[in-house]
């Protein structure tokens, strides 16, 4: 990125990082996901910012923001999104969210439509079927031993762990992706058993224009068909866009494509 900047917000109290490449252009908020930090989204940011001022946040538990103890719930989440854009008085940006951060995004964009001009949501996780306590457990605990698995490797270990997960990324995307295991907190597992609003309330309720990306089930992506044909009939202003070929991680399994598809939707937001 060119003249990347780093700084921080405080959101309920917590600092907040960011990183934003600035500039008098239309406004895009990045929003990773469980796992992750602001610095992970490879080749994107770079393709975008002549155009646009990127800022790329660390939610709470990740990157180089406040890990504190609990309090990851979608309304706490939401309020990262919500400081930053308020403090840095970013005029009403198109966020751009990935799993978590799709669901998180979705979920500010419900309740603060007049702040932002759209949103773009990655294979948020979002599945037809509300999870039970159990299945929530089991998948908190699942998550946790695979962060504290990968958190045991070195950089170059946990690198190529990558590789031998996801062999179709460009190679550039390995360190970032590892810098962020290894930096998240453990304390985000709390996120798996939190009461959340269920999405189909989020989704008929979002008011602003915008995009849901969808891969393939069979690959590892979390959204289905029937779940991106329920949205489609809910959210009057969103499009559907679904990548062959692609797993959870839309925007490195089918990076050309993405970059294109949410080109073309800044120029029409904007």
């Amino acid at each position: 990125m060119a003249h990347l900047l780093y700084g921080h917000v405080i959101a309920d109290g917590l600092r907040i990082n960011y990183y934003r490449t600035g500039g008098e252009k239309p406004a895009v908020v990045l929003v990773h996901s469980l796992g992750e930090y602001g610095l992970g989204w490879g080749r994107f940011p770079v393709f975008i910012e002549p155009g646009y001022d990127v800022t790329a946040i660390d939610l709470r538990g990740h990157g180089m923001s406040a890990k504190p103890e609990q309090g990851y719930t979608l309304e706490n989440l939401s309020a990262d999104i919500f400081w930053t854009i308020r403090t840095l008085n970013l005029i009403k940006p198109v966020v751009i969210g990935h799993s978590l951060g799709a669901a998180v995004t979705a979920a500010f964009a419900r309740t603060h439509p007049a702040l932002i001009s759209g949103i773009v949501l990655i294979d948020p996780p979002w599945r037809m079927e509300q999870s039970s306590l159990e299945e929530k457990i089991l998948a908190a605990q699942f998550y946790l031993d695979r962060i504290r698995s990968l958190k045991a490797k070195s950089l170059e270990e946990l690198m190529e762990a990558g590789r031998q997960e996801h062999p179709n990324w460009e190679e550039s995307e390995y360190m970032q992706w590892a810098k962020g295991i290894q930096l998240v907190s453990e304390n985000t597992v709390e996120w798996f058993t939190t009461e959340k609003r269920p999405w189909q309330e989020i989704a008929a309720g979002l008011m602003v224009p915008g995009l849901l990306l969808s891969g393939e089930p069979e690959l590892g992506a979390i959204v289905t068909p029937q779940v991106a044909t329920a949205v489609a009939g809910m959210w009057k202003k969103g499009e559907i866009h679904h990548f062959p070929g692609a797993g959870h991680f839309i925007h490195r399994d089918q990076y050309f494509k993405f970059r294109d598809v949410v080109r073309r939707f800044l120029r029409y937001v904007y």
